[in-house]
């Protein structure tokens, strides 16, 4: 993607096609002088941040520092739960099926929007399960026939507990999505000998 700069500002945006459609290029190419002569400079990206924490929305491009860049909106998510609620601030409820009226009722659950916190949470159980998912059977065997269960995989076992109470604290104290994020990267897994 290309902008035109002229005086100051920027006056079209495309590829060099749809900013110059009756040019032709030797190689199909326009080089490096025809650019600067026409004031074609490369849009840059501005900041996008992690779209599992925020909402990123693409918005103008404008100059920076002389330079056409793409702007973008971050928005954090929300990291809590919290009662969904309708237009007039009612709290909604799970619909079920009522068989005698035949129609979609309310029941007695609360309807919840989720918070990013709460699908780290469960993230973290889904490796921590698929870890030891791997080793579960020597558990049943210890319990059913009384085979020890060898040490390496008990300490194994035991590494993946502890990550998984780890993140799970560290999750549940993180004070912004920023925390947060920070939390998720420093994922510390053992790793099966």
């Amino acid at each position: 993607m290309y902008a035109i700069v002229k005086d100051g500002s920027i006056t079209a945006t495309g590829n060099i096609k749809q900013l110059f459609p009756n040019t032709s290029f030797a190689g199909g190419v326009a080089n490096a002088d025809f650019k600067t002569a026409e004031g074609v400079k490369n849009v840059v990206q501005g900041e996008q941040k992690d779209q599992k924490y925020y909402f990123v929305t693409q918005g103008d491009i404008t100059l920076v520092d002389g330079v056409p860049t793409q702007q973008y909106s971050n928005i954090a998510k929300r990291l809590e739960n919290e009662d969904a609620k309708d237009a007039d601030g009612n709290q909604l409820y799970v619909q079920v099926w009522d068989e005698d009226k035949k129609q979609m009722v309310d029941s007695s659950e609360k309807l919840v929007n989720q918070g990013v916190k709460t699908h780290c949470l469960g993230e973290i159980k889904q490796t921590a399960n698929k870890l030891l998912a791997k080793t579960d059977w020597m558990v049943i065997r210890k319990y059913e026939r009384d085979v020890a269960i060898p040490s390496g995989t008990a300490t194994y076992r035991a590494a993946v507990i502890t990550e998984c109470a780890r993140l799970e604290t560290a999750i549940t104290n993180a004070s912004d999505v920023d925390a947060l994020a920070t939390v998720m990267a420093g994922q510390n897994w053992p790793q099966e000998d």
